[in-house]
Protein backbone atom coordinates (compact mmCIF):
# COMPACT_ATOMS: atom_id res chain seq x y z
CA UNK A 1 0.00 0.00 0.00
CA UNK A 2 1.67 3.41 -1.04
CA UNK A 3 0.93 6.76 0.53
CA UNK A 4 -1.27 8.19 -2.66
CA UNK A 5 -3.49 5.18 -1.96
CA UNK A 6 -4.04 5.99 1.77
CA UNK A 7 -3.99 9.59 1.26
CA UNK A 8 -6.94 8.79 -1.71
CA UNK A 9 -8.86 6.08 0.42
CA UNK A 10 -9.19 9.13 3.49
CA UNK A 11 -10.19 11.90 1.35
CA UNK A 12 -12.45 9.88 -0.58
CA UNK A 13 -14.30 8.89 2.58
CA UNK A 14 -14.36 11.51 4.49
CA UNK A 15 -15.67 13.53 1.27
CA UNK A 16 -18.12 11.21 0.72
CA UNK A 17 -19.77 11.25 4.23
CA UNK A 18 -19.37 15.03 3.60
CA UNK A 19 -19.11 16.55 7.93
CA UNK A 20 -19.70 20.07 6.30
CA UNK A 21 -22.60 18.79 4.51
CA UNK A 22 -24.60 17.53 7.74
CA UNK A 23 -24.45 21.09 9.39
CA UNK A 24 -27.60 22.07 7.59
CA UNK A 25 -29.05 19.05 7.63
CA UNK A 26 -28.90 18.25 11.51
CA UNK A 27 -30.00 21.36 13.28
CA UNK A 28 -33.38 21.24 12.24
CA UNK A 29 -33.65 17.54 13.39
CA UNK A 30 -31.26 18.01 16.62
CA UNK A 31 -33.51 21.60 17.26
CA UNK A 32 -36.56 19.09 17.96
CA UNK A 33 -34.81 17.46 20.91
CA UNK A 34 -33.21 19.12 24.64
CA UNK A 35 -29.72 20.33 24.34
CA UNK A 36 -29.01 18.26 26.69
CA UNK A 37 -29.43 14.64 24.38
CA UNK A 38 -28.07 15.83 21.34
CA UNK A 39 -24.47 14.63 22.22
CA UNK A 40 -26.45 10.86 22.96
CA UNK A 41 -27.87 11.07 19.67
CA UNK A 42 -24.44 12.55 17.82
CA UNK A 43 -22.75 9.16 19.70
CA UNK A 44 -25.50 6.98 18.80
CA UNK A 45 -25.95 7.70 14.91
CA UNK A 46 -22.37 7.92 14.40
CA UNK A 47 -21.53 4.09 16.46
CA UNK A 48 -24.44 3.03 14.52
CA UNK A 49 -22.84 4.22 10.99
CA UNK A 50 -19.50 2.70 11.97
CA UNK A 51 -21.30 -0.24 12.73
CA UNK A 52 -22.86 -0.63 9.56
CA UNK A 53 -20.17 0.74 7.61
CA UNK A 54 -17.70 -2.11 9.40
CA UNK A 55 -19.96 -5.02 8.32
CA UNK A 56 -20.14 -4.09 4.51
CA UNK A 57 -16.39 -3.61 5.16
CA UNK A 58 -15.29 -7.09 5.98
CA UNK A 59 -17.99 -9.00 3.96
CA UNK A 60 -19.02 -7.03 0.61
CA UNK A 61 -15.93 -8.13 -0.69
CA UNK A 62 -16.99 -11.76 -0.40
CA UNK A 63 -20.79 -10.87 -1.31
CA UNK A 64 -19.43 -9.61 -4.67
CA UNK A 65 -17.06 -12.65 -5.03
CA UNK A 66 -19.80 -15.23 -4.53
CA UNK A 67 -21.88 -12.85 -7.06
CA UNK A 68 -18.81 -13.31 -9.41
CA UNK A 69 -18.35 -9.91 -9.62
CA UNK A 70 -14.53 -7.75 -10.52
CA UNK A 71 -13.77 -4.98 -8.67
CA UNK A 72 -13.05 -3.46 -11.80
CA UNK A 73 -17.47 -3.32 -12.45
CA UNK A 74 -17.27 -2.49 -8.38
CA UNK A 75 -15.13 0.59 -9.18
CA UNK A 76 -17.18 1.80 -11.72
CA UNK A 77 -20.20 1.56 -10.30
CA UNK A 78 -19.16 2.94 -7.45
CA UNK A 79 -17.52 5.92 -9.31
CA UNK A 80 -20.79 6.95 -11.01
CA UNK A 81 -22.46 6.89 -7.91
CA UNK A 82 -19.74 9.17 -6.40
CA UNK A 83 -20.07 10.93 -9.68
CA UNK A 84 -23.48 11.80 -8.87
CA UNK A 85 -23.14 12.42 -5.16
CA UNK A 86 -20.31 15.63 -6.22
CA UNK A 87 -22.61 16.66 -8.29
CA UNK A 88 -25.55 16.97 -5.93
CA UNK A 89 -22.66 18.77 -3.54
CA UNK A 90 -21.43 21.22 -6.51
CA UNK A 91 -25.54 22.41 -7.16
CA UNK A 92 -25.74 22.25 -3.36
CA UNK A 93 -28.66 20.32 -3.54
CA UNK A 94 -29.89 17.68 -1.11
CA UNK A 95 -28.54 14.67 -1.79
CA UNK A 96 -30.45 11.96 -4.07
CA UNK A 97 -28.40 8.94 -1.73
CA UNK A 98 -29.14 10.41 1.84
CA UNK A 99 -32.86 10.79 1.90
CA UNK A 100 -35.91 11.43 0.11
CA UNK A 101 -38.10 14.13 0.90
CA UNK A 102 -40.68 11.87 2.28
CA UNK A 103 -38.11 10.24 4.41
CA UNK A 104 -37.17 13.91 5.41
CA UNK A 105 -40.90 14.38 6.64
CA UNK A 106 -41.08 11.53 8.17
CA UNK A 107 -37.90 11.85 10.47
CA UNK A 108 -39.25 15.04 11.76
CA UNK A 109 -42.25 13.17 13.52
CA UNK A 110 -39.26 10.41 14.85
CA UNK A 111 -39.05 10.07 18.95
CA UNK A 112 -35.51 8.53 17.59
CA UNK A 113 -33.98 9.73 14.87
CA UNK A 114 -30.09 8.47 15.66
CA UNK A 115 -31.17 5.66 13.47
CA UNK A 116 -33.21 6.83 11.30
CA UNK A 117 -32.35 8.93 9.24
CA UNK A 118 -28.99 10.30 11.08
CA UNK A 119 -26.94 6.46 11.05
CA UNK A 120 -28.94 5.66 8.51
CA UNK A 121 -29.11 6.93 5.12
CA UNK A 122 -27.14 9.92 6.27
CA UNK A 123 -24.33 8.93 7.77
CA UNK A 124 -24.05 5.57 6.07
CA UNK A 125 -25.72 5.60 2.64
CA UNK A 126 -25.51 4.41 -0.12
CA UNK A 127 -22.50 6.50 -1.04
CA UNK A 128 -20.52 5.57 1.70
CA UNK A 129 -21.36 2.27 2.02
CA UNK A 130 -20.31 2.02 -1.94
CA UNK A 131 -17.24 3.62 -1.30
CA UNK A 132 -16.60 0.90 1.84
CA UNK A 133 -17.02 -1.73 -0.66
CA UNK A 134 -15.09 -0.28 -3.19
CA UNK A 135 -11.84 0.16 -1.45
CA UNK A 136 -12.25 -3.31 0.49
CA UNK A 137 -11.98 -5.17 -3.04
CA UNK A 138 -8.97 -3.50 -3.95
CA UNK A 139 -6.37 -5.15 -1.75
CA UNK A 140 -7.43 -8.43 -0.04
CA UNK A 141 -4.75 -7.48 3.11
CA UNK A 142 -5.62 -6.67 6.74
CA UNK A 143 -3.64 -3.84 6.55
CA UNK A 144 -6.22 -2.72 3.81
CA UNK A 145 -8.68 -3.50 6.13
CA UNK A 146 -7.53 -1.54 8.88
CA UNK A 147 -6.90 1.59 6.41
CA UNK A 148 -9.91 1.87 5.18
CA UNK A 149 -11.85 1.42 8.49
CA UNK A 150 -9.55 3.96 10.05
CA UNK A 151 -10.60 6.23 7.19
CA UNK A 152 -13.93 5.74 8.39
CA UNK A 153 -13.00 6.16 12.07
CA UNK A 154 -11.67 9.41 11.56
CA UNK A 155 -14.67 10.46 9.02
CA UNK A 156 -17.52 9.76 11.39
CA UNK A 157 -15.38 11.21 14.64
CA UNK A 158 -14.77 14.64 12.44
CA UNK A 159 -18.55 14.32 11.07
CA UNK A 160 -19.66 14.26 14.83
CA UNK A 161 -17.22 17.06 15.76
CA UNK A 162 -19.13 18.81 13.31
CA UNK A 163 -22.51 18.34 14.34
CA UNK A 164 -21.71 19.00 18.34
CA UNK A 165 -20.93 22.39 16.92
CA UNK A 166 -22.87 23.14 14.06
CA UNK A 167 -25.28 25.72 15.46
CA UNK A 168 -21.57 27.59 15.50
CA UNK A 169 -20.45 26.45 12.57
CA UNK A 170 -23.26 27.61 10.61
CA UNK A 171 -23.27 31.13 12.74
CA UNK A 172 -19.45 31.93 11.20
CA UNK A 173 -19.33 30.47 7.75
CA UNK A 174 -23.07 31.39 7.19
CA UNK A 175 -25.43 29.68 4.72
CA UNK A 176 -23.02 30.54 1.86
CA UNK A 177 -20.02 29.68 3.01
CA UNK A 178 -20.78 25.88 4.06
CA UNK A 179 -21.97 25.63 0.51
CA UNK A 180 -18.82 27.11 -0.94
CA UNK A 181 -16.96 24.58 1.15
CA UNK A 182 -19.45 21.95 0.32
CA UNK A 183 -19.14 22.57 -3.43
CA UNK A 184 -15.38 22.54 -3.16
CA UNK A 185 -15.69 18.95 -1.76
CA UNK A 186 -18.06 18.29 -4.68
CA UNK A 187 -15.21 19.26 -7.12
CA UNK A 188 -12.92 16.88 -5.46
CA UNK A 189 -15.17 13.67 -5.41
CA UNK A 190 -16.50 14.37 -8.96
CA UNK A 191 -12.24 14.36 -9.90
CA UNK A 192 -11.82 11.60 -7.89
CA UNK A 193 -14.89 9.57 -9.28
CA UNK A 194 -13.75 9.48 -13.10
CA UNK A 195 -9.90 8.72 -12.05
CA UNK A 196 -11.54 5.32 -10.47
CA UNK A 197 -13.41 5.03 -13.25
CA UNK A 198 -10.62 5.57 -15.68
CA UNK A 199 -8.68 2.98 -13.42
CA UNK A 200 -11.13 0.19 -13.69
CA UNK A 201 -11.37 0.72 -17.64
CA UNK A 202 -7.64 0.90 -17.97
CA UNK A 203 -7.30 -2.85 -15.37
CA UNK A 204 -10.06 -4.13 -17.99
CA UNK A 205 -7.89 -3.59 -20.89
CA UNK A 206 -4.87 -4.27 -19.57
CA UNK A 207 -6.45 -7.61 -18.51
CA UNK A 208 -8.14 -8.43 -21.53
CA UNK A 209 -4.47 -7.98 -23.43
CA UNK A 210 -3.15 -10.67 -21.20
Amino acid sequence: MTFDYILTVFITIITIVDPIGMVPVFIPIANRFPSNKHNKIILMSTAIATLICSIFLFSGKQLFQYLQIQHQSIYIVGGILLFLVGLDMIYARPRRTRSSPEEEEEAMTLKDVSVFPLAIPMLSGPGTIATTIMFASKHDSWSNYLIVFAALITAFVITAIVMKFSSTILKVLGQTGVNVLDRVMGIILCSLAVQFIINAIVGIVQNSRQ
